[in-house]
C-alpha cells in the first residue's frame, strides 16, 4: 500500500471512551466476547514512539450497535470455541479503513457464527499503521502473523483459515502472500509454528485494484496462494467490485482454487448484517458450502 493510499485511509479518527480491556495474558471473557488472548507477552514490537490510547465507541450500523476501536496498543484476539472439538480454526480480521477496527460487526459477530458452525475462530484486534509503530503499514500484519500462530497453539487446529473484510481483507491477503516472511523477531516457542493459512475468505477486500503498486503491504497473489473465496456487492461505492473480480481471475489463471460471489446489492461493510432476503445475506451459506466441499471445514 502506498503512502498516498494510507494518507487517504487514515484521514478519519475516533475520539471516544476508552475500552476496558484484559489486564492479563488470558483474561476472563466478557459475556459478548470469547477468551481474550494477548499477542505480545512483553508488549508489541516497535512502540517507542507510540503515544495513542485505546478508545472505543458504540456505533449503530444497519440497525445494530457495535464497537469501533482505535488506538490499539495491546493487540489481542477474542477466541470463540465451538461446542464440539474441531480441527479447524479461522482468524477473522475486521475492516475499518486502517483508522479503527470494526470489532463487533466484522469480528466478534462473525466468530460467534463460525463457532456455531463448528469452527474455532479468533477476532483480531490489531495495531493501526498511522499510530507511530516502527513497522508502519506492516504493524497489523505482524499482529496477524503472530495471532495465527497463537490460534494454532490454542486450538491445535490442523486446518487454519483467514477471513478478512475490507481493509481486513488487505491484511488477510498480505498474510497469505507473505506467510514465509519473518515479519518480527521471534518472541517464544510459538513463533516456530507455521503461519501459512490453508484457505482464505475475503469479503469486499481492499486490494488496491485496478492500480496496484509494486511495493505495498499486499504485493499480489501467486500460485502459492491458498484456495480463496471472494464475496462482494456490485453496488459497493467505497471498494469497487473489481477488487474481488480481478484477483479472482488472477488466481484462476494461476490454477488456484477460487470462488467468487458478486451480489446485486449490499453496498459496503455489511458483514452478517445484510438485510434478510437480499442476495448478499446468503454469503455465509455460500462460503460454508464452498469450504466444506473443498475439505477446508469438516
Amino acid at each position: 500500500m502506498t503512502d498516498t493510499d494510507l494518507r487517504g485511509l487514515l484521514a478519519a479518527g475516533l475520539l471516544t471512551p476508552a475500552l476496558m480491556g484484559a489486564t492479563s495474558a488470558k483474561a476472563a471473557a466478557k459475556p459478548s466476547e470469547g477468551q481474550m488472548i494477548e499477542l505480545w507477552p512483553n508488549g508489541a514490537p516497535g512502540g517507542s514512539q507510540v503515544t495513542v490510547t485505546e478508545k472505543a465507541t458504540d456505533v449503530v450500523d444497519k440497525g445494530q450497535t457495535g464497537r469501533d476501536i482505535s488506538g490499539i496498543t495491546r493487540p489481542r484476539f477474542s477466541l470463540h470455541r465451538p461446542k464440539k472439538k474441531t480441527d479447524t480454526a479461522m482468524l477473522v480480521i475486521a475492516g475499518g479503513a486502517f483508522n479503527r477496527v470494526v470489532f463487533d460487526k466484522e469480528g466478534e459477530e462473525v466468530c460467534r457464527w463460525l463457532a456455531d458452525n463448528g469452527v474455532a475462530a479468533g477476532a483480531l484486534l490489531y495495531r493501526l499503521p498511522g499510530d507511530g509503530w516502527d513497522a508502519g503499514q506492516d504493524a497489523p500484519l505482524q499482529d496477524a502473523q503472530r495471532a495465527l500462530r497463537l490460534l494454532v497453539q490454542e486450538t491445535g487446529a490442523k486446518r487454519v483459515g483467514i477471513m478478512g473484510f475490507s481493509a481486513g481483507g488487505t491484511i488477510a491477503a498480505a498474510l497469505a502472500a507473505r506467510a514465509a516472511e519473518a515479519l518480527y523477531p521471534p518472541v517464544d516457542a510459538d513463533d516456530k509454528l507455521n503461519a501459512t493459512p490453508t484457505f482464505m475468505c475475503l469479503g469486499y477486500p481492499y486490494l488496491n485494484v485496478p492500480k496496484r503498486p509494486r511495493e505495498n503491504m499486499f504485493p499480489g497473489f501467486t500460485k502459492a496462494t491458498p484456495p480463496t473465496f471472494f464475496f462482494h456487492a456490485a453496488d459497493d461505492a467505497r471498494v469497487p467490485v473489481a477488487n474481488s473480480i480481478q484477483p479472482f481471475q488472477e488466481l484462476r489463471a494461476f490454477g488456484v482454487p477460487a470462488a467468487l460471489h458478486v451480489y446485486e446489492s449490499g453496498a459496503h461493510g455489511f458483514g452478517l448484517r445484510a438485510p434478510e432476503g437480499s442476495s448478499a445475506s446468503h454469503w455465509p451459506e455460500h462460503f460454508l458450502t464452498w469450504a466444506r466441499a473443498g475439505g477446508h471445514i469438516g
